[in-house]
This record gives C-alpha cells, structure tokens and sequence, in this order.
C-alpha cells in the first residue's frame, strides 16, 4: 500500500496524513479535507483515524497525502 508513491512500512502507523475529498481536486486547503493519523491498512485500503470526527474509517490511499 501507497501513498504519494511511499511504500507503507511498520513505522508509518500513527503517522499524520490528510484527507483530500475528490471534489477538492487536489486542495489540500479546503474545507472539507481532515487530517488524521495512519492506524494500520489492508489490501483494500489505508485506517485513519480522523482528527476531527475522531472515527477510525478505511480510506482509498489515493485521497490521502502526507502531512
């Protein structure tokens, strides 16, 4: 599993990451991106627990970035 093209490893759990929804088309300052930290991941998706929401949810590495 991906993010930004950096393979995932055991020492990017808890890592901070932001989620940018679709329709933000890359925007990292929109309003309704959320940051969040890597739980752990699957083949079909990365767990974030969000900040704000504070839920944990499986999320498609593509809508994530670092930091």
């Amino acid at each position: 599993m991906k993010i930004q093209d950096k393979e995932l490893n055991e020492s990017n759990i808890y890592d901070p990451v932001t989620y940018i929804p679709p329709h933000a088309k890359g925007n990292a300052g929109h309003k309704d991106c959320e940051q969040g930290v890597i739980i752990r991941w699957d083949d079909k998706g990365i767990f974030v627990m969000y900040c704000t929401s504070r839920t944990i949810q499986r999320t498609d590495p593509e809508w994530l970035v670092w930091g």
